[in-house]
C-alpha cells in the first residue's frame, strides 16, 4: 500500500512538473550596430502627429494637432507661408525664408508623436513631442551628421490672442533636443 502511494505522488508530480513547467527563455541575440546612419526602407514613417491615450483627451486636441500637423508638413512639403503660419513672430524671425529653405531642404519627417502636453509660464504650454527626420547628409545638424535621427523634442507654445491659436514659439526649451541615429 505504501509503494502504490509513493508511486502516486511521484506520477503526480512528474504530470505537474510537466503541465507547469515553463520553457526556459533563450535570450535574444545581440545585433552589433552597423555603423551607418543610412534610413531604413520605412523611415521617417508616416507623417501623422499622433497622441498617446491621455494627451489625446486633452482639452484643447484639436487646437494642438491643427498646429503641430501644419508645422511638421510645412517643413515635408517646403512651405514657408505655411510654416509661419504656426510659429510665433520670434521663431519666424530666427528661421527666415532662406534660413527654412536650405535647413529643411532634403528634410522628411515622420513618426510623429506627442507624449505629454504641460503648462508653461506665461500661459504657454510644453509639448514632450518625438519624431523622426531623414535627410541628405550635408543637411543634418551640423553637430549630429546622420541621414536618419530620432528626435525628442520639447516645442514650447505660445497663445496669440489675435489669431486665437497656439503657435510653436522660440526660446531656449526646444533648442537641446536629445537625438539618437536610426
Amino acid at each position: 500500500m505504501l509503494g502504490l502511494v509513493a508511486v502516486t505522488v511521484a506520477v503526480s508530480a512528474l504530470i505537474t512538473h510537466n503541465l507547469y513547467h515553463q520553457p526556459t527563455a533563450t535570450p535574444a541575440p545581440v545585433v552589433a550596430p552597423t555603423g551607418t546612419s543610412v534610413p531604413g526602407r520605412g523611415e521617417p514613417g508616416l507623417s501623422t502627429v499622433m497622441f498617446a491615450p491621455d494627451v489625446a483627451t486633452y482639452p484643447q486636441h484639436t487646437q494642438l494637432l491643427s498646429v503641430l500637423q501644419t508645422y511638421f508638413n510645412a517643413i515635408n512639403d517646403k512651405k514657408y507661408d505655411e510654416f509661419v503660419s504656426v510659429v510665433t513672430p520670434a521663431l519666424a524671425a530666427e528661421q527666415t525664408k532662406a534660413l527654412f529653405a536650405q535647413g529643411y531642404q532634403s528634410t522628411r519627417d515622420g513618426s510623429i508623436f506627442v507624449y505629454r502636453v504641460d503648462t508653461a509660464p506665461h500661459n504657454g504650454l510644453r509639448v514632450l513631442t518625438s519624431f523622426t527626420s531623414t535627410q541628405a547628409l550635408n543637411d543634418a545638424p551640423i553637430n549630429f551628421q546622420h541621414t536618419c535621427i530620432r528626435w525628442q523634442v520639447v516645442l514650447p507654445l505660445a497663445w496669440d490672442p489675435e489669431v486665437k491659436q497656439w503657435e510653436i514659439d522660440a526660446g531656449i526649451t526646444g533648442s537641446s533636443p536629445q537625438t539618437q541615429v536610426c
